[in-house]
């Protein structure tokens, strides 16, 4: 790794300024049920500081690795995510037929190694000898290869963020990510310190919490309806398909969420233009398929370069959000978003509307699910 690339301990000042100020007046919203679970805070937030101050700028998160160049949640596109600045690698988890975790998008293997086969069907010996479509034709990774390869010193700063994907089974994909964890040592910090599980419904989050109750937790979802149900859960972090935050519903979602004090993940974030509208609107991180572009933009906002106002998140900046158009931007500023590409996301935050909908009717969020600690 390069001597360019930043610490993710520099970015931890920025998410711990002014914590010593007050918490913002509590929310009008009724408190969650008893039988919530409390889940861990993500270690760079302080449970009696203040959500509300003004970010330098948000977590680097590099989607699939540096899947923009690279064959994607492969080794190279990992270990070239970090080179160019990524803070936090994202990847998939799927399991083998003999309990593997591998990391891979999809639940077959036809997309990236041309092979009409599912993961589950297949034993590790078989997987292990495939290789991407795309150069430099990578073999497929597990779970413990990447922990490994974060295990070591140099790399002790980088985060990971798993996507447990919905078609695996929950309870016997959490036992095997705990068990791989379990028999990995992390040198440095331990894992609970530098991993986020990624679910997409109350199920797996109750599971997470079963097995292993130390580590904070991210609700991924491109549906609001669904999402919103977990606002009054106490420290899931949120990692929303970027459409929706930007259509219909998706600034006062932002308000109640930072009222609450949750962090906002985006995805998939890979436009220069919608990387300054999550900036401006206050995201907490980028999930992006290009973390070379992402860091340039975050340097320029952070070092004022770049031709657009910081906001921050006291109530100047709800106050604009409050006033702004759910697809537009805050005050009069311009993130160079262009006319056609604000029809097209109005188009797409309505159909995720609607099967976000149907997502939510599906996968009722039962919250006494999420059994307390």
């Amino acid at each position: 790794m390069d001597a360019a690339t930043p610490h993710f301990k520099d970015v931890m000042p920025s998410f711990k300024r002014n914590l010593k100020s007050p918490r913002p007046a509590a929310s009008l919203s009724p408190k969650p049920p008893e039988t919530v679970a409390h889940f861990p805070e993500a270690p760079w937030k302080d449970a009696g500081g203040n959500k509300n101050v003004a970010r330098v700028k948000p977590l680097n998160i590099a989607h699939r690795g540096f899947k923009a160049k690279y064959p994607e949640n492969s080794m190279s596109a990992f270990t070239h995510a970090i080179k160019v600045g990524a803070q936090v690698l994202e990847t998939d988890v799927h399991l083998s037929r003999d309990g593997e975790i591998v990391l891979s998008h999809d639940s077959t293997l036809q997309r990236c190694f041309g092979i009409n086969k599912r993961i589950v069907d297949c034993d590790w010996q078989y997987l292990s000898s495939l290789r991407t479509k795309r150069e430099p034709f990578e073999p497929l990774v597990r779970l413990d290869e990447l922990l490994r390869f974060l295990s070591t010193p140099e790399r002790k700063h980088i985060w990971l963020l798993l996507d447990i994907k919905l078609d695996n089974d929950a309870e016997i994909i959490m036992r095997a990510i705990a068990r791989v964890l379990h028999s990995i040592p992390s040198e440095q910090k331990p894992w609970n310190e530098r991993i986020i599980l990624g679910c997409w419904t109350a199920e797996f989050l109750s599971i997470c919490h079963i097995h292993l109750p130390a580590y904070p937790v991210c609700l991924i979802s491109y549906s609001l309806v669904y999402a919103r149900q977990f606002i009054q859960v106490p420290n899931i972090i949120f990692n929303l398909k970027l459409e929706a935050l930007m259509g219909p519903g998706g600034a006062q979602f932002l308000i109640d969420a930072k009222n609450a004090l949750h962090d906002v993940f985006a995805w998939t974030v890979n436009d220069e233009s919608f990387m300054w509208w999550s900036l401006r609107h206050g995201l907490d991180g980028i999930v992006t398929d290009k973390p070379d572009v992402c860091r340039r933009v975050c340097d320029e906002w952070e070092d004022g370069s770049g031709c657009h106002r910081k906001a921050g998140y006291g109530d100047d900046f709800v106050d604009k959000v409050n006033k702004a158009s759910a697809i537009g931007t805050i005050g009069d500023e311009d993130d160079g978003i262009t006319v056609l590409q604000r029809v097209n996301i109005l188009i797409i935050a309505v159909v995720l509307y609607v099967a976000g909908s149907v997502f939510a009717t599906v996968h009722h969020a039962d919250l006494t699910e999420c059994t307390t600690c």
